[in-house]
């Protein structure tokens, strides 16, 4: 019987495997048709199917399997003209490709705007991109790190702020939605954003879309969409690894000192690609150790990353994504007091906390014709964390699990355009001491339709029903809809307006958090009345190379939005105890714009950029500014590049926040906590690869916080002071 069942196996693979040896293969370099430069990283696609893989630190690609009928190649890279290519498949045959540079980037493909493959001069949103070079620069190990440098973005220590649409919440409910590789990632508990646990070292590129993205993401995405897209798998063995290690300043005043050791911190990463014929895989591992600026603000923390991708045809592919983070840190709210500013208040010390999420996603994708494909996605999304005194007791712990699944079709239909429509749904499950037991569970369907009837006009309308609903609580329904209409008179050129709805519903942490029984010095009750936040957004934006090297930026925007939840403190004279819960507390409007110019100069080795974005957010009732909020973000950029050798130099400015919660900082207490400035960082950085003396090896050099400036970003927070990081790093193919 085992033998029938072998020789059955082997008659069904015989077909697969006689194909694959017969199939034709191709091979070549892609360079700089300026320059002749060889381009890493450039994708490399047989067109119109999954079969593709990225160049090598030589510019070199190989694809051992084309599908018979497909004889041309698509090539795109970051600042680049994308280009198609034809081939033979004869024996032998080494393509060359010579990619045309694009004006300051503008041909970059994006994904995010409207859920599929566009160039950045096609969508209809203003959106920025970050990199993997700027991850590299900047020696980031948190993604966090990395989006304060993205016109009109600022933080509040953890949570991001985009174009004002945040204030402050402590990490309970996310107005940003942050997507990896397309999936949803945030808590199944307090709906928020876990910066840390993205793999750095194995992002490709982020794009950050403004504006409400409710229309296609649903709820989460009122203020914007963050998308990390991890690497492609390498074509061929590529090992990678990287150290480095610092330490911070001596603190700026002497009564701030609270240590007599040097602070220090250090961390290692290593990772593996490679493609066994069908089969592709990406593993990597990162470890950091951080003793921390601060008394009782250490930390250690792990991440595993594992990508599975298997093409089952030329037209369908499976890919598996895994990612594991712990970390252990010490647990600091704020300060004690001004002259204490590097100690946590009395109330929070000898307090540890331990987390340990992990999430997996499976992604199938079929293209059934040059006209329609599809995706199936499922993400699960498990977070555990818990919050002990180091006498053993334990204060908090949660356990969450989210999990979303969604079916999404394309189709394009000539002379009319693209049509995108799918369904999406949603489960959370959440059990702890601090939140409670509780379930919730969600659907959507969404429809988009692109149309562009001349080169020069597009257009795209879309249409998202959202239904949200928390175990025993009244459900919750919105109709988001969206329009956006791009005008590019001339290459280089681009005018877009663009308008939507948004939608939140409120995290199960926002409606139940309790922390009565917890020791806390605020009291924390439940808000089961709790409604969703809605938002209406309007935006005209444009852009324009003015030169091969310099292209300009800018955008209006106005948005209103309805309902908005923030925390609100009180005195309870019954509980004889201070406590906080979560209100939908104003209607509130927000309008400002945004500048940015990119420049290149001295034959492309040195890019300047500079960005500026101005907010006006006040309480549509009274007037009021809005709390936790900027006025003003700017930011300059400088990076000199050449081949062996770099150096640049940031500068980042955060207006003083003009609001704050007075209630909050008297009655939780933050003594001190009204003290606040604007924000003023300088960091510089130097590079130099070894690659001319035989060694795979590059020394990046950064000094952050150079002017050792004293801010905060979060009241009773003081920033980091300067610090100094060195690292080494080297790839092996």
């Amino acid at each position: 019987m085992k033998r029938s069942i072998h020789h059955i196996i082997v008659l069904l693979l015989l077909p697969i495997v006689l194909a694959a040896q017969s199939a034709p293969a191709v091979k070549g370099i892609v360079r700089s048709a300026e320059d002749g430069m060889p381009i890493a990283g450039a994708s490399v696609v047989v067109t119109r199917t999954m079969i593709g893989t990225a160049t090598d630190a030589d510019g070199r690609f190989e694809i051992r399997s084309v599908p018979e009928g497909r004889r041309t190649l698509t090539i795109t890279s970051l600042g680049h003209h994308p280009a198609v290519v034809p081939f033979t498949g004869e024996e032998g045959e080494e393509v060359t490709v010579l990619l045309q540079p694009s004006p300051v980037q503008s041909q970059t493909v994006v994904v995010t705007a409207t859920r599929r493959e566009q160039s950045l001069e096609e969508v209809p949103v203003s959106m920025n991109i970050i990199g993997a070079q700027e991850f590299e620069r900047r020696n980031t190990v948190a993604l966090d790190d990395a989006l304060r440098y993205v016109p009109g973005v600022s933080f509040q220590q953890s949570q991001v702020n985009i174009r004002a649409s945040s204030g402050y919440s402590r990490g309970v409910g996310s107005r940003v939605l942050l997507l990896i590789d397309g999936v949803p990632l945030l808590t199944g508990d307090t709906g928020e954003i876990t910066f840390e646990a993205i793999p750095v070292f194995q992002i490709d590129r982020v794009e950050v879309v403004k504006g409400a993205g409710s229309a296609l993401y649903g709820s989460g995405a009122l203020g914007g969409v963050i998308n990390v897209l991890t690497k492609e798998i390498a074509g061929r063995p590529e090992f990678w690894w990287r150290m480095y290690g610092g330490a911070y300043d001596e603190p700026a005043y002497e009564t701030w000192k609270w240590s007599n050791t040097t602070r220090w911190l250090n961390g290692q990463a290593a990772g593996y690609s490679d493609t066994f014929g069908d089969v592709g895989i990406a593993a990597s591992v990162q470890r950091l150790s951080d003793d921390g600026y601060r008394e009782q603000d250490w930390l250690r923390r792990y991440n595993a990353f594992l990508k599975l991708r298997y093409h089952l045809s030329p037209y369908q592919s499976l890919t598996v994504t895994s990612n594991l983070f712990q970390q252990y840190r010490g647990d600091f709210l704020w300060w004690k007091d001004l002259k204490n500013a590097l100690r946590p208040a009395e109330s929070q010390r000898d307090i540890r906390v331990s987390s340990l999420r992990f999430n997996t996603s499976a992604a199938y994708t079929h293209l059934l014709s040059d006209e329609f494909s599809y995706q199936a996605k499922v993400v699960h999304f498990r977070g555990n964390w818990y919050r002990d005194s180091l006498a053993g007791k334990r204060l908090d712990a949660s356990i969450s699990d989210a999990v979303v699944a969604d079916l999404q079709g394309n189709l394009s239909v000539t002379g009319i355009g693209m049509m995108t429509a799918g369904i999406t749904g949603t489960f959370d499950r959440v059990r702890a001491n601090i939140f409670g037991d509780h379930t919730a569970n969600g659907g959507a369907l969404y429809l988009q339709q692109e149309y562009q009837p001349t080169e020069q006009w597009s257009a795209v309308a879309g249409l998202r029903y959202d239904l949200h609903q928390v175990a025993g609580l009244p459900s919750h329904s919105q109709v988001t809809p969206k329009v956006g209409v791009r005008y590019s008179p001339a290459e280089g050129h681009t005018i877009r307006f663009s308008a939507g709805s948004g939608f939140r519903a409120p995290s199960i942490g926002e409606l139940y958090t309790s922390t009565r029984n917890t020791g806390s010095a605020a009291i924390i009750i439940p808000s089961v009345g709790l409604q969703p936040e809605r938002s209406e957004s309007y935006e005209v934006s444009a852009s324009h190379t003015l030169s091969a090297s310099m292209r300009m930026e800018a955008a209006l925007f106005h948005s209103d939005y309805d309902g908005l939840i923030e925390p609100q403190v009180q005195e309870d004279m019954a509980l004889q105890a201070v406590t906080l819960n979560f209100r939908n507390i104003t209607k509130a409007r927000i309008q400002g714009f945004e500048l940015s110019l990119y420049t290149l100069w001295f034959s492309k080795t040195v890019a300047a950029n500079a960005h500026y974005n101005y907010n006006w957010g006040v309480d549509a009732n009274t007037g009021a500014f809005l709390r936790f909020r900027p006025r003003h973000v700017a930011s300059i950029g400088l990076q000199y590049s050449e081949e062996t050798y770099s150096a640049g130099a940031d500068y980042r400015f955060v207006s003083r926040i003009e609001a704050i919660d007075e209630t909050l900082v008297n009655l939780a207490p933050v003594t001190n906590g009204g003290q606040r400035v604007a924000n003023h960082i300088v960091d510089l950085r130097c590079s130099y690869s070894f690659l001319d003396a035989g060694l795979p090896v590059r020394a990046t050099m950064n000094i952050n916080n150079i002017l050792g400036y004293n801010y905060n970003e979060l009241i009773g927070n003081m920033s980091p002071p300067r610090h100094i990081v060195l690292s080494f790093e080297g790839l092996i193919q």
